[in-house]
């Protein structure tokens, strides 16, 4: 068994890359970051990077410009506002790798929509590259995933939480991924050990009731909310690639089971962990996603990464 997502194209002019993730702090704070410059410069960018915010005029056809530092680079960035709906939507360019005759390496057109969720934000950044010029201009796309993941995650850490969990939706399937900051050969183990992922799985909530880790193998979580009410998570193991990959099924109570599969792969020197359902029908996904999913998953990865660290 193998899950996939549907494919996308070629780097360079025309791709496209859509992130979401669920900030805890209201949408009014989180889209500010994106406007005012003393917040933008505390989170923009890798980790590890600074800024100088050199202009932010925050108008349609007003100019961003930026220099980014960090370990091996320094690059200045500029761009301009596209439209401004506070605090609901921003369009922006973004241009990058200046050549002497003043034309840009790279443009990218960013679509960024925040929606209220109870207090908390979920933002939705699409992009589409318009100019990708250049075989290090292709080697920068290549990063621009783990690029804003990484300032996003930023972001969390400044507005309050949240903003580490990547979330993407397509037919059929949930994607979920998220960065660790240990190696895959630390961070295996509590997926598959109990006393490891009683640690971290549903929030810590979980107790293992079967977990026999080979092909065929049963597995049973229960948790328990605070409410009292009680869930079961359960199915089996298909196929076992220790560090790096993790096939299985997973059913919820009386809900029938479904394949999962989970990907270790060590990139910048951190370990990404992608977790991809595939459900039946697009009802059976609506349903899990309604019931907070996400959400919970979020939460539940930082405490896994505690529990790994």
């Amino acid at each position: 068994m193998t899950a996939t997502t549907l494919n996308k194209p070629a780097l360079g002019a025309g791709y496209e890359m859509t992130m979401e993730r669920l900030f805890e702090a209201p949408r009014e704070l989180v889209f500010d970051c994106f406007t005012d410059p003393k917040h933008l410069a505390a989170w923009w960018g890798p980790l590890g990077s600074s800024n100088e915010i050199k202009a932010l005029d925050v108008r349609p056809g007003g100019q961003i410009s930026l220099r980014m530092m960090g370990p091996g680079f320094d690059h200045v960035m500029g761009g301009e506002y596209v439209e401004i709906e506070r605090p609901s939507r921003i369009v922006f360019r973004t241009k990058a790798f200046e050549a002497p005759d003043g034309g840009w390496g790279i443009v990218n057109y960013n679509t960024i929509t925040f929606e209220d969720q109870g207090g908390a934000t979920r933002m939705v950044l699409h992009t589409l590259v318009e100019r990708a010029e250049g075989a290090l201009v292709l080697g920068a796309l290549g990063g621009m995933r783990a690029g804003w993941g990484q300032s996003l995650e930023r972001l969390g850490d400044l507005v309050g939480g949240g903003g580490k969990t990547d979330i993407e939706v397509s037919d059929r399937q949930i994607l979920l991924r998220r960065a660790f900051d240990v190696s895959r050969d630390k961070l295996w183990p509590c997926l598959v050990e109990p006393d490891l992922l009683m640690k971290w799985w549903i929030a810590g909530t979980g107790v293992v009731e079967a977990m026999d880790v080979s092909p065929g193998g049963e597995w049973r979580v229960r948790t328990t909310q605070g409410d009292g009410q009680s869930h079961l998570f359960w199915g089996r193991f298909v196929e076992i690639e220790p560090p790096a990959r993790l096939a299985m099924t997973q059913g919820f109570d009386d809900h029938a089971d479904v394949p999962v599969e989970t990907t270790l792969v060590e990139e910048w020197g951190r370990t990404v962990l992608t977790r991809i359902m595939t459900f039946p029908d697009n009802g059976y996904r609506d349903g899990m996603l309604g019931s907070g999913y996400a959400r919970h998953c979020a939460a539940s990865f930082d405490l896994l990464a505690k529990t790994a660290a």
